[in-house]
């Protein structure tokens, strides 16, 4: 089952990809460049580290999602990862509770409570998948309101079907996934 979903983001991933390129270690999918990076980091911290890649065609930030193929790809990306533990980030710990349930999006809240943006400025549209029906809850730590990230969790191989979203605490570290415009391919 697992390599039928690896073949169906593959072939998913090479629609609509003519005629752009990434930079080695990037993956292509949707006119887009995403990386996977398996450093810990916090919201704000893996957004500067995403900041740091460019392409002629624009800056990388934190993967903003704007569909289920896309969700599906993005959760892929970090699902087949390793880290340089070669422990598999997506295998939870409890000992030391890392990774921590999954991976970063560029979904936030800017302003407390304010409304959801993606750090690469693209409206975020209709499209949310959250994970239960009271998400967003903005519910953390005892009941302070300070969850304005949202990350892609993972709890068990039951998550691996429902790929859904967490708002959680930004001071949370995780792994992520950048995403930059990829560039076009030039005919010469």
């Amino acid at each position: 089952m697992k390599i039928l979903i690896l073949i169906t983001v593959v072939a998913m991933a090479t629609v609509g990809n003519a005629g752009y390129s990434c930079p080695e270690f990037w993956n292509l999918f949707g006119g887009n460049c995403y990386r996977y990076r398996g450093d810990r980091l916090t919201w704000s911290a893996a957004e500067a580290r995403c900041n740091e890649d460019s392409t002629i065609a624009g800056m990388g930030h934190l993967a903003s999602i704007h569909s289920l193929a896309e969700n599906r790809f993005v959760y892929e990306m970090f699902k087949s990862s390793v880290s340089i533990n070669d422990i598999p980030d997506w295998v939870y710990s409890v000992a030391d509770r890392n990774p921590l349930y999954g991976i970063w999006t560029g979904l936030h809240q800017a302003v407390a409570d304010g409304p959801w943006k993606n750090s690469d400025g693209t409206d975020q549209g209709d499209f949310f998948k959250w994970m239960r029906a009271e998400e967003p809850n903005n519910d953390y730590y005892g009941g302070e309101e300070v969850e304005d990230c949202v990350h892609i969790f993972r709890y068990n191989d039951a998550s691996d079907i429902q790929q859904g979203w967490n708002d959680i605490y930004c001071n949370e570290v995780m792994s992520f996934v950048c995403k930059m415009p990829a560039d076009m391919e030039s005919c010469e």
